[in-house]
């Protein structure tokens, strides 16, 4: 029996990077999928994924024998986000398991004082109140149906600080703190909630990764520098990758995590045990 046989789960940012790694190990332990991306490559500080990436996340998931249903929102938006979780429940009649992977990495490169408005409101936008809104429009359903499992993407960034992000920490610790009140809120409801922190993930052409070559751009630095200076940061002196983040994804989603609530799991190959 696989891990996920008769959970539906819903993963937002899905179309590509961790999303589609996300979307994939879910699909090979049998969950059926709300697949949710807001398909604008212009919306974000660097390209970001289409519709075609959406569907071609789909497609693979479908060819390991999951019910797939995509959804275009964007978590800025609380309307559109409850229309999709109102199409998924339509669906499939459940959401088992709420994934809130969608995010921004940046605007950065620069310090506080430099960020825009604009900048700044955006990572907040979607980093944390896009959670927050996602988490709004699941958690009813799951206290009706007895119970659901939220894993929130916060980062390493939401435990420690980092120089020219201060948007981007500044709204990952939020999520860690999010994710800690609705751990208090809703447990007794049976629903968990936690967060994965990963450090920064390897460059995966195959997922579409995106985020860590403009990270490395902003820095005034190319991918293979700015890796090769990163994973030196690292205990296991390599980056951690995106098959390792949805691996600790798909164990908080499990029952295997069921006495886990409240907390942050680290994936970061050491970084912050410094």
């Amino acid at each position: 029996m696989m891990l996920l046989d008769g959970n539906v789960a819903m993963i937002t940012g899905a179309a590509r990077a961790l999303g589609r790694s996300h979307a994939l190990t879910f699909a090979r332990e049998g969950a059926d999928l709300i697949l949710v991306d807001h398909c604008d490559p212009e919306a974000g500080p660097y390209p970001m994924s289409g519709r075609r990436d959406l569907e071609q996340t789909a497609d693979a998931c479908r060819r390991f024998g999951s019910r797939v249903l995509t959804g275009v929102a964007d978590v800025r938006d609380q309307a559109g986000v409850d229309k999709v979780v109102d199409q998924g429940l339509d669906e499939f009649g459940q959401i088992d398991v709420l994934l809130n992977n969608a995010g921004v990495l940046g605007p950065g490169g620069r310090r506080a004082h430099e960020l825009t408005e604009e900048q700044w409101q955006l990572a907040l936008d979607v980093n944390l109140s896009g959670t927050w809104r996602c988490c709004r429009a699941v958690l009813p359903h799951m206290v009706a149906q007895g119970g659901g499992r939220i894993v929130n993407t916060a980062s390493t960034g939401g435990r420690v600080a980092f120089e020219l992000y201060s948007n981007y920490v500044a709204s990952k610790h939020g999520v860690v703190g999010l994710t800690k009140s609705i751990a208090l809120e809703y447990g007794r409801h049976g629903v968990r909630a936690n967060a994965v922190c990963p450090s920064t993930v390897a460059d995966d052409a195959e997922l579409g990764t995106r985020s860590t070559r403009a990270v490395a751009e902003s820095l005034g630095s190319g991918l293979e520098d700015y890796e090769d200076t990163s994973a030196a940061l690292h205990a296991i002196g390599r980056l951690v990758t995106a098959a390792e983040v949805s691996a600790a994804c798909l164990w908080l989603a499990s029952p295997n995590s069921g006495g886990v609530t409240g907390t942050e799991l680290v994936v970061d190959g050491g970084f912050t045990a410094r």
